[in-house]
């Protein structure tokens, strides 16, 4: 019995010696090839071969921003924000901003016979306010004469020269509070007097609001700029609270009761369905150290900026795709351009500061400006411009944030030849109402974080 326990140790030992070499001899004839993985699954004829590039060979330019759409649309049922006021910043310079405006009529209006105008005032509801926030605005307002339309688009770069009476209805100096709403009394004699002429009741001009806007068009809206410093507020104009506010005594009160009865009151509203309102956006960047190099074609920036209100732009070059993966048949598995933020030490923007999300558009060798197309079919933003934190840090290194272009789909039709492969621009997510600026590393600054475009592709021989 001993024996037979011996001998069968000895045999499952020499077994297992014997196996040893053949199982690592089977692993090592099963070691698959580079970018062969799984080929030997689809006919010769079909083979895949699946590649991974990074390409850094991208041009990077800073430029002005094409004129923004910033009128009212179909999409600003929501109220949305428009700017006034100017900032003056050491990177970018002076910003500024400029508000035309209709008014729209809020109801029918009845106020008998012979109604006694009481007073007049301007309402604005501040929502935010950017920048020194202790900070006095100085404005003016005055009497808006052009016509506009609510069919049409008007831009950040409309010319409001020579449309407007150049005497003041308002010329004050306030310190903009956000979620309040300020107040400017306007004592103006010859609106006064079209306001009472047009409450008779044999007029019909607070009936139809194209009538209304025949008596009074609007308002153009400025600040005087600053020097250093500022401050900009966010006006929701369609806001209940906002607007163009008289006070009347009825016809049927009688004078002598005026100092006892509170007076009744009408609103010329900027309601978003029949007011049209537009943004003027000003930069200047005298100065500054953008001055020299931007819209330059030869200037090699290493330090990228993408700033709100229509300001500055990144354009990039991307260098014909076919030099780096070839021709024939390609499929763009992945493509993503990856730009990394400049550390807030370096940079002067706090993280908290960081836009969420930037945007990319391409402008065809025809000069057609388009959505870039990942971006138009993608119903989640989260994988498109938005501002992400890169998990290559660790506890002892500060976090690297970095903003990702899903491109693949648009890449595709570049190669397939569906598109032309001409500029992209990136901007500020929203640039008609943000005044954010982020700047991150270009190509031209040496830093291993500079701009890239990540590409996984198959090839299909």
């Amino acid at each position: 019995m001993k024996l037979k326990k011996v001998v069968g140790r000895s045999v499952v030992f020499r077994f297992t010696v014997f196996l040893t070499p053949l199982w690592v001899l089977f692993l090592a004839a099963c070691e698959p090839d580079e970018n062969r993985l799984g080929v030997d699954i689809f006919p010769s004829q079909d083979t895949i071969i699946v590649f991974a590039d990074t390409i850094t060979d991208i041009e990077t330019r800073l430029v002005r921003s094409r004129p923004r759409i910033t009128s009212v649309n179909e999409e600003d049922e929501d109220r949305r924000l428009f700017l006034l006021g100017s900032l003056v910043d050491s990177m970018t310079g002076l910003s500024r901003a400029e508000i035309v405006s209709e008014f729209g009529l809020s109801v029918a209006g009845d106020f008998g016979a012979n109604p006694s105008i009481d007073s007049l005032s301007l309402w604005f509801y501040v929502s935010e306010v950017v920048g020194d926030t202790t900070e006095a605005m100085h404005i003016r307002v005055y009497e808006f004469l052009d016509t506009l339309s609510m069919q049409e688009d008007y831009y950040s770069d409309y010319d409001v020269s020579g449309k407007y009476n150049p005497e003041p209805l308002v010329d004050e100096t306030f310190v903009p509070e956000a979620g309040t709403t300020v107040t400017f009394k306007i004592d103006n004699p010859d609106l006064l007097s079209r306001i009472r002429q047009a409450t008779d009741l044999s007029d019909s001009t607070f009936f139809y609001n194209a009538s209304f806007q025949e008596l009074f068009r609007g308002l153009y809206i400025t600040t005087e700029p600053v020097s250093e410093g500022g401050v900009m507020a966010k006006l929701q104009m369609a806001n209940d609270l906002a607007g163009l506010r008289f006070r009347y005594y009825h016809d049927s009160i009688d004078v002598s009761a005026y100092d006892t009865l509170s007076p009744s009151t009408y609103t010329f509203t900027f309601n978003e369905f029949n007011a049209q309102k537009i943004n003027i956006f000003h930069h200047d960047f005298s100065g500054t150290s953008l001055e020299e190099i931007l819209d330059d074609p030869d200037a090699e920036p290493p330090i990228a900026y993408a700033q709100g209100m229509a300001g500055v732009n990144v354009r990039l070059s991307i260098p014909d795709l076919a030099n780096y993966i070839g021709t024939g048949q390609i499929a763009i598995n992945t493509a993503r351009l990856l730009f990394y933020v400049l550390p807030d030490s370096i940079s002067g923007i706090p993280q908290e500061a960081y836009p969420d999300q930037l945007m990319m558009e391409a402008q065809l060798v025809d000069g057609t400006v388009i959505p870039v197309y990942d971006d138009v079919i993608n119903t989640n933003n989260f994988y498109f411009g938005k501002l992400s934190q890169s998990n290559e840090t660790s506890a002892f290194l500060p976090s690297r944030y970095y903003y990702n272009f899903n491109v693949g789909r648009h890449f595709q039709s570049m190669i397939n030849g569906e598109i032309d492969n001409a500029y992209f621009y990136i901007f500020i997510d929203k640039p008609e109402i943000s005044t954010d600026i982020i700047k991150f590393w270009s190509n031209y600054s040496g830093s291993d974080d500079g701009l890239r475009l990540e590409l996984i592709y198959s090839k299909f021989d």
